[in-house]
Order: structure tokens, then sequence, then C-alpha cells
């Protein structure tokens, strides 16, 4: 699989109804070598690079610092939606989370490929 199909996969799940998700990814992200982060701007120019990943996804992280508004993800004028979406791992838990968590990105989605759907988790941060 690679980072396109991936990602296309979660977009189908939380906007099927649009490709949102997945041009928000590819358009807002910087690849950080194991998950995404969203940058301030969208880069219509230059999205992420492609790659391959290999197989065998189950369950995929995603952490955002607010509750996502998928609407918001149309908004090709801000980066209103600030996500880590973590691709280094097939079958992500909630307890995978700790670090997202640690920087702030308290909801904490995890999905399930094989069910087409995903959990949406708030953990408040305990760090001061």
């Amino acid at each position: 699989m690679t980072l396109y199909e991936l990602l296309q996969k979660l977009s189908n799940i939380i906007t099927p109804e649009d490709d949102a998700f997945y041009r928000y990814a590819i358009y807002t992200s910087d690849d950080n070598g194991g998950f995404l982060r969203t940058r301030y701007c969208w880069r219509k120019d230059k999205p992420i690079q492609d790659k391959e990943l290999g197989n065998g996804f189950e369950t995929v992280l995603v952490t955002s610092k607010h509750k996502i508004n998928t609407a918001d993800m149309n908004n090709e004028f801000d980066t209103l939606v600030k996500l880590q979406i973590t691709y280094s791992m097939t079958n992500a838990t909630l307890e995978d989370a700790d670090w997202d968590i640690q920087l702030n990105y308290c909801y904490v989605y995890i999905f399930d490929l094989k069910k087409h759907d995903y959990t949406m988790t708030y953990i408040e941060n305990p760090c001061p």
C-alpha cells in the first residue's frame, strides 16, 4: 500500500461524500518519517510525496488538537484542523497515542480499515 492509498482509505471512512480528508492531508501536511503533521498553510503546488508503506494495515492512529470538523477541511485558506496521522504502525491502539497527547493532540481517532469505521476518544493532557 502507498501513503496516498492509505490516506484515501481514511478519507473514504471519515469523509465518504467527498475526498476532503485526502486532499487536506496531502496538501497541508509535512511528512516527518512515520507520521504526517499538519503545517500552517495549504501548499497546492507541492503535496507530500507518495511512497510505499507495505501491507497489513488494520488500524491507523489519527490525532487532532480539536474534534475534527470535516467541513473545516474544505477551507483552503487556513489549516483549521491540526492533525497527526501515524503511518508507521499497522495495528495502532489507543495506548499508542501517548506521545501525541503530550503534544496536545488529545482527540484520538482509531481508524479500523477492516470495519470501515473509526472511534474517537478525548484524553485530557495530564501535563501542566
